[in-house]
Parts: structure tokens; C-alpha cells; sequence
């Protein structure tokens, strides 16, 4: 009598643990969130549940969490899977003491190299020309998919872009810099010669 008593409980108390929500109707609403606000939070993945995410240009809303892995389903259907831990390794925060210093030294930004009248001008002046108006109502796509072509940057300049970690409008091209706009007005700057080393392969 006193055997079934203890084995009910024992199975109550395994069969709650596997409950993995599903999202039903993704809602689409609103632009998608870069996946890399969501790495460093501590109830990542389950935070992102039910949320309009971008990963690597691909938008949709994390319908399932199985296993640690993201089920994120787009506008059209189309389901894909992310594992988290690589979410995480790839959208980690960026060392900002090293990457800081290294482009620096690296395109050294000073005002003196740029009134060179020798150094053709005609290229100068295109690479400041300025989005005024950043339109962030575009699709958001995967620098990778500009990276590879042959007139990158300048097929950047104005396109709504997912950088690992970062989303925004390339709003500005200059020497040899992208510098991108979030819709919260945050602008970073990316080396393009790091960019087409990363993302340039085809």
C-alpha cells in the first residue's frame, strides 16, 4: 500500500520538468531585435521567447526552446534552428580596450592626410556623403551579404545592416570606416578591410 503512494510522487515530479512552450502566433510587430542584446542577459535563452529577433540577417520570432536551441520562425514560414552557446560565443561582447586600440592604430583617423589635393578628391567626396534620414523601416540584412560583392562599401551606404551584435543604417562612409546607425541613434564605426576579412568570403 505504501508502494504506490511513493511512486506517484516520483512520477509527478519528473513528468512537469519537459514543458517546452511553443509560440502559436508569432507576432511579427515591430522591428526585429538584434539576438545580441539578448546573449550576455543571465535568462538567456528562454528571454527571447516569443520575441521578433534578427540572427545573421535572418528575422522571425523565437517560436521554441528545446535543448538550449532557438526555433525562429520568419514572416514566411521558414524555420530555422541557432544553437545558444554558439549564439553566445558569436555575439559576445566585444573587448573594447582591444578592438579600440587596434583600430586606431590601425586607420589612425587624423584630419591631416584628407586635404591632400594629390590624393583625388573625386573619391573623397562621395565617401562623406551622409544619410540624413536613416530609413530603418528596410529589411534588416547580413553585412556578409554585401561583404562579398565587389563594390563593397559602397553597396552599404544607406542599407539597413544585422553586424554580429549590432543592427543599424550605414549612414556614412569614411576613410575606410562604415559608420552605422541604430534606431536608437547610437552610431558605430566598423573598419571595412576587418569587415571583408570576417564576412568577405564568398
Amino acid at each position: 500500500m505504501q508502494s504506490p503512494s511513493t511512486s506517484e510522487p516520483d512520477h509527478e515530479a519528473t513528468s512537469p520538468a519537459p514543458t517546452p512552450k511553443v509560440i502559436a502566433e508569432p507576432d511579427f510587430s515591430g522591428e526585429p531585435v538584434p539576438v545580441g542584446q539578448f546573449t550576455e542577459r543571465a535568462d538567456f535563452p528562454q528571454c527571447t521567447l516569443g520575441v521578433y529577433v534578427s540572427i545573421h540577417g535572418f528575422t522571425g520570432v523565437v517560436v521554441e526552446i528545446i535543448n538550449q536551441s532557438l526555433k525562429v520562425r520568419s514572416r514566411d514560414g521558414i524555420s530555422q534552428r541557432f544553437n545558444a552557446y554558439r549564439l553566445k560565443t558569436l555575439f559576445a561582447p566585444p573587448d573594447r580596450t582591444k578592438p579600440v586600440t587596434q583600430t586606431l592604430s590601425m586607420e589612425r583617423p587624423k584630419p591631416a592626410p584628407t586635404p591632400k589635393p594629390d590624393d583625388e578628391p573625386e573619391d573623397l567626396l562621395p565617401a562623406r556623403r551622409v544619410v540624413t534620414n536613416p530609413d530603418f523601416d528596410q529589411p534588416v540584412r547580413a553585412i556578409r551579404a554585401f561583404a562579398t560583392q565587389a563594390d563593397f562599401p559602397e553597396n552599404v551606404y544607406g542599407k539597413h545592416v544585422d553586424i554580429p551584435g549590432y543592427a543599424g543604417v550605414v549612414v556614412e562612409i569614411v576613410k575606410g570606416s562604415l559608420r552605422v546607425q541604430s534606431p536608437t541613434g547610437t552610431i558605430r564605426s566598423y573598419n571595412v578591410d576587418a569587415l571583408k576579412k570576417l564576412y568577405g568570403r564568398p
